[in-house]
């Protein structure tokens, strides 16, 4: 049986850098026996809607399935033994609920892909969930919200982020034996390249194993910015906040493992406790170690963290000064791109015309291009 790789997240986890860079080597990909199912050829129907199912949602599972059955057909006919890749961190499930609907979410994508002679392996990366929490709640800010990251926290138990369940929904669909377990962590992915790679190497693609030149995605805000973001959100209509997010990703970002910390050290020790037995479980069932808290490496909370005090003036100043210079210097490019362009039309105008009058000489042979060009 050929392959189906099935890459669902969770969130968080570089999803999107992994997606970006396997879009750009998607004919190397080919050519080495991989179909990367993107764009138009995605798996499903809509992949942005799956994250909020609850149930098996029987119509789509059905558009889906003629849609997968299509795609499959056509690449096999010109190479019957080509594998499959999809990708998408909504196939993990909703996690402004918690992810708790990733069971469903499973068993929508286990009825899409059965009795298609594929091998399904599913490919999830974790992330420690205080790091992965203090990343959400960044990335709420960024699509638009204005909590604080207190009230946020707040709205959430310990029955939310169990890696465990999401694992264990896929392993009792698709079997135990074809799920693998990677950890977003930079112990695990310490250099630049090491995600892409790692990923290269869970599907076994020389192409995707050997890449040197990844491109990151999703970068994140610096505390400042994400702090601006949050108070003018609550100011700002949709396309404004989508105007204001292109420009402060312009002009200031994250590095992807860089840190900074919303969590005082005792919230943190008491958020994680919460989740030590459930990635107890993950770790011994699907890594083979049994030892407590070895899914992630325990953060150092005695690391000496500087409280955030919130804007400062200075801040404030600068980082919209950036912006004002940054949308001048795009509106003075754009004037320039206008004014080439209107020089280029007017140059294009005066040779027409001098050709026309020379051509005025030669009626018959003017007749005759202009019947050529018409």
């Amino acid at each position: 049986m050929k392959k189906l790789f099935l890459h669902i997240g969770t969130w968080k986890t570089g999803s999107s850098t992994i997606q970006y860079n396997l879009y750009r080597l998607r004919k190397e990909l080919e050519k080495e026996g991989y179909f990367f199912l993107c764009k138009e050829n995605k798996m499903v129907i809509n992949d942005g809607i799956i994250r909020n199912f609850t149930s098996i949602e029987n119509d789509y599972v059905k558009k889906s399935r003629e849609k997968f059955k299509e795609i499959l057909d056509r690449k096999r006919s010109t190479n019957p033994d080509i594998d499959f890749i999809s990708s998408a961190e909504e196939f993990s499930g909703n996690p402004f609920k918690g992810f708790k609907n990733a069971g469903a979410v499973a068993q929508n994508l286990f009825e899409i892909t059965k009795g298609f002679g594929l091998d399904v392996n599913v490919i999830v990366y974790l992330r420690r969930q205080d790091d992965f929490f203090e990343s959400f709640y960044q990335q709420s800010i960024r699509l638009g919200e204005s909590h604080g990251f207190q009230d946020f926290l707040k709205k959430f138990d310990e029955s939310d982020f169990n890696w465990y369940y999401i694992v264990r929904s896929y392993a009792e669909l698709f079997g135990h034996e074809n799920i693998i377990v990677r950890r977003y962590h930079n112990k695990f992915l310490p250099y630049e390249n090491s995600l892409v790679q790692d990923f290269g190497k869970v599907i076994g693609s020389e192409t995707i194993s050997g890449f040197k030149s990844t491109t990151s995605r999703n970068r994140g805000y610096s505390r400042d910015i994400l702090e601006i973001t949050r108070i003018m959100n609550k100011y700002f209509d949709g396309e404004e906040r989508f105007q204001l997010r292109k420009l402060y990703d312009k002009i200031d970002s994250k590095l992807p493992f860089e840190k900074y910390s919303y969590f005082t050290a005792n919230q943190r020790r008491a958020f994680l406790r919460k989740y030590e037995d459930s990635n107890y479980l993950v770790a011994k069932e699907f890594l083979d170690v049994e030892e407590k808290n070895s899914l992630f490496p325990e953060p150092d909370y005695e690391r000496s963290i500087e409280e955030f005090k919130g804007l400062s003036t200075e801040s404030v100043v600068a980082h919209f000064s950036k912006a004002i210079l940054l949308v001048k210097q795009e509106a003075e490019k754009e004037n320039r791109n206008r004014v080439q362009g209107v020089k280029n039309k007017f140059f294009r105008f005066r040779v027409r015309r001098l050709l026309s009058k020379k051509l005025d000489r030669y009626p018959g042979f003017k007749r005759m291009i202009r019947r050529i060009i018409s």
